[in-house]
């Protein structure tokens, strides 16, 4: 009997601790089934998170198959794993949460939770400023990049995990942190103390970070469109225009400059452009606030999600490269690409390394979109340019 009691006391005290400082319409939602506004909520979030990571996982996948080829995917894989990681975090968990009616975790563990999501979120701020240097850098140094080893990519991709798990250690034991949690009754997350996260230097901790996270790839990225209009007339042909003079057979070969560029250009600006206003749209609402109720802390839920899903679609929308893979992973390629490879002819140049190699002799190939299959050979097919701004410069205009 007394063994009962304890129990039963347990349980009304963990109650009690767990509803301690709700209002009366959060313990009335708690104490009702669910709503359809309820099973809308959560359903969204989970089926949009669940939709995007199966996506983003696919699109993952040929990036990291096609490491060895095109460099830049090293550091967009790494960072497709944080932003799953973020879609997990933001869509699905929630998502959870409202349709269980249960915050999940007990309330001791919403600090080692909030660390977890932070050190996600740091990684993924990070790597925005590595994608940014990897496209500079394929751009300013395009020989040497492209020559780039798989361990010296991925530490730098580990440095961003590295740093994120840093600042979140020197950060969530200061005495002005306040920790964050998933209130399903709330449709999103909310503050143990909200007027100390404003006032007490944590929100300005924040608007830092992302503002200098914002600032850095934006210098990248501009300074890579300068270079790209400063050379708009300097094409490879020229650069190597002593060994092109071998390829004599291949003159009807011809691929316009300018038009060539401009797609590079196009498709370094637009996606990375669309996806930093993702991003600071995302930011200005998590200071600003979206105003009151429940919709307004799940759109901010949205929101976040949001920015990590719209990196697969713009992958999928500006490189051909990817979009190809995919279709060839799903089986769906089918006959077409095959009667383009009778018409179609490829040229093979010799690595950046062996240009100044006397005995480097040009190979010539009629199988067409043949990937790379050396360290030391670069293809190029008549009927295929890949909108890969490094494939592009791997290619050599004849």
């Amino acid at each position: 009997m007394y063994s009962s009691i304890i129990t039963k006391n347990c349980i009304n005290n963990t109650l009690w601790n767990y509803f301690n400082g709700m209002d009366n319409e959060t313990l009335l939602w708690y104490s009702e089934p669910l709503h359809i506004d309820d099973i809308f909520a959560g359903s969204f979030l989970l089926i949009f998170g669940l939709f995007f990571i199966i996506l983003y996982s696919l699109v993952s996948y040929v990036m990291f198959k096609s490491d060895k080829d095109i460099i830049g995917f090293r550091f967009l894989f790494s960072a497709s794993i944080a932003d799953i990681l973020l879609l997990f975090n933001y869509s699905i968990w929630p998502g959870i949460t409202i349709l269980l009616k249960s915050e999940i975790i007990t309330h001791n563990m919403r600090h080692w939770v909030q660390m977890y999501l932070d050190w996600v979120w740091f990684s993924m701020c990070y790597h925005y400023m590595v994608v940014a240097w990897s496209r500079f850098a394929a751009i300013r140094f395009p020989n040497t990049f492209r020559i780039q080893k798989r361990i010296l990519s991925y530490s730098i991709c580990l440095c961003c995990y590295v740093f994120a798990f840093i600042q979140v250690l020197l950060t969530h034991f200061q005495p002005w942190y306040v920790v964050f949690y998933f209130e399903p009754s709330h449709y999103g997350m909310l503050s143990e103390n909200f007027i100390k996260y404003l006032t007490e230097g944590q929100s300005f901790f924040f608007i830092t970070f992302h503002i200098l996270m914002v600032i850095i790839p934006i210098f990248f990225y501009t300074y890579g469109i300068i270079l790209l209009l400063r050379h708009k007339h300097v094409s490879i042909f020229e650069r190597h225009k002593t060994t092109l003079k071998q390829v004599k057979n291949y003159r009807n070969v011809v691929l316009n400059t300018n038009i060539h560029h401009s797609n590079i250009e196009a498709r370094l600006i637009f996606p990375c452009l669309f996806n930093t206003i993702v991003f600071i749209i995302g930011q200005i609402v998590i200071t600003l606030g979206t105003g009151e109720g429940k919709w307004a802390t799940w759109t901010v839920l949205i929101l976040f999600a949001a920015n990590s899903a719209v990196n697969p679609i713009l992958l999928i929308i500006f490189s051909t490269t990817i979009r190809q893979k995919i279709i060839k992973v799903l089986g769906f390629d089918g006959l077409g690409n095959e009667k383009i490879a009778h018409a179609s002819i490829a040229v093979s140049f010799t690595h950046p390394k062996l240009f100044a190699n006397p005995s480097g002799k040009l190979k010539t190939s009629s199988i067409y979109n043949r990937s790379i299959k050396s360290e030391n050979s670069y293809t190029l097919s008549v009927h295929h340019i890949s909108d890969d701004d490094e494939a592009l410069e791997n290619s050599v205009i004849v």
